[in-house]
This record gives C-alpha cells, sequence and structure tokens, in this order.
C-alpha cells in the first residue's frame, strides 16, 4: 500500500486541479467511516477517481469535526493548493463542514481555491427531495398500481385473464406490467408509465374479478397524465446521472433546466393541485440553490455543444423579462473575469517560461542579417503579442456549436484535440469539467466497504479497512480498471444510504 500511496502522491502533485466528494457510513460494527474521495482530469485528458482516505470517524458528527477530519486529509496528501470544489449531499452538518474547510483553504489562497464555487450541493440529493415533494399526490395511485401489479402477477390465471382481456380490446402489449422498486424513482415512474396503456383493460378486469379492490380512480388517473411531463424531466435527469461514470456539473444543468420549464408550466396551470405542485417543487429547488453558484453555467458554457447561446436560450425560458438581461449580464460578467485571471496567469508562466530558456541558451546577435525596420517591427509584435485584438474566449464562443446529435462525441477528448488552440479557456475548462455535479463515487465506495465488512468479516480493525478500500481504488485507477455506478434514486428514504441514494459497484 506505501508504494502505491506514494506513486498516487506524485501523480496528485502534477495535478492542477482537484474536486472532492465525501460522505459518512456506519458499517456492520456500528462503526462511522468518513470517505474522501479526489477526481481530476489527468495529462492526457482523461477523468481520474481516486478513494484517498476511507477512516472511522468518532463522534459527534458535526460540521466542524467533518471539515476539520477533511481538512487533516488535504494536508495530509499536500494538495490544499489545488482543491477546487467539494460535493455534498444536504445534511445540515455538511454546510458546517463546508464553512470549516472554506475558512481553512481561503488562507492558503491556492491558486484553484475559488470560495464562491467551493460548496457544491449534491444534485442527485435535491432530485430526490424534489421528488418526493411532487409525487405525494400520486400516492394513492402508486400505491393501487403497486397492488395491482402483485395481485395480477401472482397467478398465472390473473395474468392469462388480463392479457386476453388487452387482446380482446385490440391493446398493445409493449413493454407489459412493470413492478417497482419501492426505492427506486425511477422503476415507479415507468410503473405508472407503461401502466396507463392498460387502463382501459384494468378497468374491464375490476368488473370481472370481484376480489380485486385496487381500480385507480379517473380522478388519479387523470392527474397522473397532467403530471407526466415533470416526472418525465425529473427521471431523464435520473438517468443522464446514472449512465455516467462521473457525473460532472456539466451534465446536470441542461436536464435542469428541462425541469425548471416544466415547473414553471405547471405553476401557471389552471388545475389547482398542479399550481400547488408546481409551486412547492420550486420552492424546493430555490431553497437548495438560494446561494448563488453558477459553476454549472459556466461548466455548461465550457461544453462546445451549448456555449454562451445555450444560456441565452435557457434563460429565455426560465425567467421573466428583465429578469432573462441581468442573469445573462451577470453570466458574461463573471465568465470575462475568469478568463481575465486565467489569461493572467497563463502569461505569467509563459513569461517564466521565456526567461528561463533565455538564461540557459547562448544568444546569438542576427542584427547584422536584418533590416533596422525589420528588427524595430520584431519588436512591434512582440510588445503586442500579449494583447491580440480578439481574445481566445470571444474566438470559442464565437465559432459554430458542436452538433449535439454527435452520438460519438467526447468532451475531454475535443478539449485534448483543441488545448492547443485555446490555452488558456482550456484551462478553465480543466478546472470546471472536474467539479462533481453529485456524491456518487463516495455512496459507491461504501458499497466496497459493505463488502469488506460482510458478516464473514466483521473484525477487521478500521485501518485495515482503510487499507482494502484505499488500495483497491488506487490498483485499479493505475490499471484504468474504471468502475461503473448503477445509481438508483428513490423517493422514499431508502434503507442503505441516506436520502434514498444506492449505489452499486459493477
Amino acid at each position: 500500500m506505501g508504494l502505491k500511496k506514494e506513486s498516487l502522491a506524485k501523480v496528485l502533485k502534477g495535478v492542477d486541479f482537484i474536486a472532492l466528494t465525501t460522505d459518512l457510513w456506519t458499517s456492520n460494527q456500528t462503526l462511522s467511516y468518513m470517505c474522501l474521495v479526489a477526481h481530476y482530469i489527468d495529462s492526457d485528458w482523461k477523468m481520474q477517481c481516486r478513494v484517498l482516505n476511507f477512516f472511522e470517524l468518532d463522534p459527534p458528527h458535526k460540521g466542524a469535526v467533518i471539515g476539520q477530519a477533511a481538512y487533516d486529509c488535504i494536508t495530509a496528501w499536500k494538495i490544499e493548493d489545488k482543491i477546487v470544489s467539494i460535493t455534498l449531499d444536504n445534511a445540515s452538518n455538511n454546510d458546517g463542514a463546508v464553512r470549516v474547510l472554506r475558512s481553512r483553504l481561503t488562507t492558503r489562497q491556492g491558486y484553484a481555491f475559488d470560495s464562491k464555487y467551493f460548496h457544491v450541493r449534491c444534485c442527485a440529493h435535491i432530485i430526490n427531495l424534489v421528488v418526493n415533494d411532487g409525487v405525494a399526490v400520486l400516492a394513492s395511485l402508486i400505491s393501487n398500481l403497486r397492488l395491482t401489479v402483485k395481485y395480477l402477477k401472482k397467478s398465472p390465471a390473473r395474468i392469462h385473464t388480463f392479457v386476453e382481456i388487452c387482446r380482446s380490446l385490440a391493446l398493445q402489449i409493449g413493454e407489459g406490467l412493470s413492478l417497482d422498486v419501492s426505492t427506486r424513482w425511477s422503476s415507479t415512474y415507468k410503473m405508472v408509465r407503461t401502466t396507463l396503456a392498460y387502463k382501459e383493460a384494468i378497468k374491464t378486469y375490476a368488473d370481472q374479478d370481484l376480489n380485486y379492490k385496487w381500480e385507480p380512480s379517473s380522478q388519479e388517473w387523470d392527474l397522473f397524465v397532467a403530471i407526466e411531463p415533470i416526472l418525465a424531466s425529473l427521471a431523464k435527469v435520473t438517468t443522464a446521472l446514472s449512465a455516467s461514470l462521473y457525473p460532472t456539473a456539466n451534465l446536470f444543468y441542461p436536464h435542469i433546466v428541462d425541469v425548471k420549464i416544466a415547473l414553471r408550466a405547471a405553476m401557471v396551470s389552471n388545475s389547482l393541485i398542479m399550481r400547488n405542485m408546481g409551486t412547492a417543487m420550486m420552492e424546493k429547488f430555490n431553497k437548495y440553490w438560494e446561494e448563488k453558484n453558477n459553476v454549472m453555467v459556466i461548466a455548461t458554457i465550457l461544453d462546445p455543444r451549448y456555449k454562451m447561446r445555450y444560456i441565452e436560450w435557457c434563460f429565455g425560458k426560465i425567467f421573466d423579462g428583465g429578469q432573462v438581461r441581468i442573469e445573462i449580464g451577470e453570466v458574461r460578467g463573471e465568465l470575462d473575469k475568469l478568463y481575465a485571471e486565467f489569461e493572467l496567469k497563463h502569461r505569467e508562466k509563459k513569461a517564466a517560461e521565456t526567461k528561463s530558456s533565455g538564461s540557459s541558451s547562448v544568444t546569438i546577435d542576427r542584427s547584422c542579417s536584418l533590416p533596422s525596420a525589420s528588427s524595430e517591427f520584431q519588436s512591434y509584435l512582440s510588445s503586442t503579442e500579449a494583447n491580440p485584438s480578439k481574445s481566445e474566449l470571444l474566438i470559442y464562443l464565437d465559432e459554430t456549436n458542436v452538433s449535439l446529435s454527435d452520438k460519438e462525441f467526447d468532451l475531454l477528448t475535443w478539449w485534448k484535440v483543441n488545448s492547443h488552440r485555446f490555452p488558456v479557456v482550456s484551462r478553465m475548462a480543466k478546472k470546471f469539467l472536474t467539479i462533481l455535479a453529485t456524491s456518487v463515487s463516495s455512496k459507491s465506495t461504501f458499497s466496497t466497504g459493505g463488502r469488506t465488512l460482510d458478516d464473514f468479516r466483521s473484525s477487521l480493525s478500521p485501518s485495515m479497512v482503510e487499507a482494502l478500500v484505499c488500495s483497491s481504488s488506487w490498483i485499479r485507477g493505475a490499471h484504468d480498471g474504471s468502475f461503473t455506478h448503477v445509481v438508483c434514486y428513490s423517493f422514499t428514504n431508502c434503507s442503505s444510504w441516506s436520502a434514498g441514494l444506492c449505489v452499486i459497484e459493477v
């Protein structure tokens, strides 16, 4: 383990930006463990993920304790000046932890650190909370459909009768009846959506089977049809995040725009239930993002498929009147300020490299081979080179967007290929595309911890557990043996993880 740790430390030393995720987990020993996971883009523009620490954290688990423990890990790895962000779920103690970490890192004044981009709330957790509020009005329909599917599938005779009814009504069988897993939001949405096609068949079956007592009412069906666009947009977010190995900030914003557009439509609906539901869900969104943080917006701009054009279009959809211009102006100002900071750092780096190479090389006098006017012109070019007529950022934004229909598009590969054209903007991209939208990687590590500390190995010491979990991450990472996250977002709390988010490592 020692050699692998030294090797990883050398790698991290050469990395510019590191994004962290962290969470707490209680093992079958009833011991509390804290996990700290680092994400970074390497020199070959590949996203990397490593578990830095997996250690026992003694109670009380207050924000100050969690924040100090995370900071101790960061300083032990000597990466204080590389930390960009930390992604956590929305527990109140995590807000305290962020305050401690932010104050510690602010005093370090690292190049990568910017306090306003530091705290990223786990988008998966927020989506889960929003869904909780939104589907409360569908509780009766969901319960009835769940019992209906169980009742029909429990008996071959019943399912045979149901299929015959579908055929007599000329209904296509399609995806068939699907029973959900109550802790997985996406499976429940699928159950309701697929069962809607059999509404008439269920009604007919209820007339024939007197023992069947769970037929949904017409009002419940109508309510689901009205709410379906909102639930569909939330399901797409779930699918997008669970399909990604590393759900970074740029992936989330386009989907959340869809959700907000659907919620705004619900808030002006003719239905009182729809208006109340839309308002409740929008308030939940705003509650967790009331602190202004444009991490996801900037990350989306640095995706060549979207750029600033997409943000302008989105703001026109989700803001009213004059607010659109204000929001666009703020984002443009923030983007220009970021570019100026990165451009200054780039010029300082180039100047240092030029000075270093100049001091180590032999100066050759070529003045005799050039006319004096040409020599003066060369000096003029050198003096104006640092102030081009059009900045890299404007050139990048003005170029045509990459087609969204390109299914083979790889964002990091695009930046790898184009980094020589946009040396400054590519560094901005490397920073913001490193930031994680969810804390999935930490919860995935708990899956590893759960297999390490099973019922047959429940006497392992915390130090041995950390050695096994971290070594597993470092070895697989070194051999590019990336793991896949299967993410299950529930709208009721899951017994495995807080916030109903289950992660299975495959």
